[in-house]
């Protein structure tokens, strides 16, 4: 199934979406619709089904019923988005690379993009690209700064980040905030996000939910 884009600027739609492993039910007819160049945050206790949610999005998790579409496209078995930067769970960097070569490693799949772009990409996010410290030293907040860099260094048009703040001082969080800001309003990147706290989103998105009793409830629009 194909959707033209032209006609639609619904990025991302979840349709009457149906998920459990075994007795536990995260998500009965789950809908949610999303627009081109939206950024838009999901907030929810661990165990609500937001990471699940993305990773459905992501093509990573089937649903047990209901479609997904992204980009016009339904994810089907073995399909997934294209032009789509993530984060999920835990980054499966190499800890005795820098990070610089752990982005030159993945970049080099598509070769997208060039060696001076991932050092630029790397400055962005407030790393230094020339730095030979390995990532197995890295901060818990270099780690996040360098797995944002590994989401947005191909320029993709949307962009999944699974609790993008977590963990991480409230300097870096006002440093992601405004990055992601610019990238949403000035390169017209789609982001949708998910987050423990409301008040790390508000500002930074148009839209927020809440996913409770597998349900999601806008909170702020």
């Amino acid at each position: 199934m194909v959707i033209n884009m032209e006609k639609s600027e619904i990025v991302v739609q979840v349709n009457h979406v149906k998920k459990a492993y075994k007795s536990n039910v995260l998500f009965t007819d789950l809908n949610f619709n999303m627009e081109r160049g939206e950024c838009c945050a999901i907030v929810g206790e661990n165990g609500s089904g937001k990471s699940v949610l993305l990773k459905m999005i992501c093509g990573l998790v089937r649903p047990d019923a209901g479609e997904i579409i992204v980009a016009g496209e339904k994810l089907e078995k073995g399909k997934f988005p294209k032009d789509i930067g993530v984060i999920l769970d835990n980054a499966g960097f190499l800890p005795n690379e820098t990070g610089l070569k752990n982005l030159s490693i993945i970049a080099g799949i598509l070769r997208k993009v060039t060696k001076e772009e991932l050092e630029d990409t790397l400055r962005l996010v407030g790393l230094d690209p020339a730095s030979k410290v390995k990532v197995g030293k890295y901060s818990l907040g270099m780690k996040q700064r360098l797995a944002i860099a590994q989401a947005i260094m191909e320029k993709p048009s949307l962009l999944i980040l699974d609790e993008p703040f977590n963990a991480i001082d409230q300097k870096t969080v006002k440093d992601f905030q405004q990055l992601l800001g610019r990238l949403n309003t000035k390169e017209g990147c789609t982001i949708l996000m998910t987050s423990h706290h409301q008040e790390d989103m508000q500002g930074l998105c148009k839209n927020i939910y809440r996913l409770d009793e597998k349900k999601l409830k806008r909170i702020q629009s």
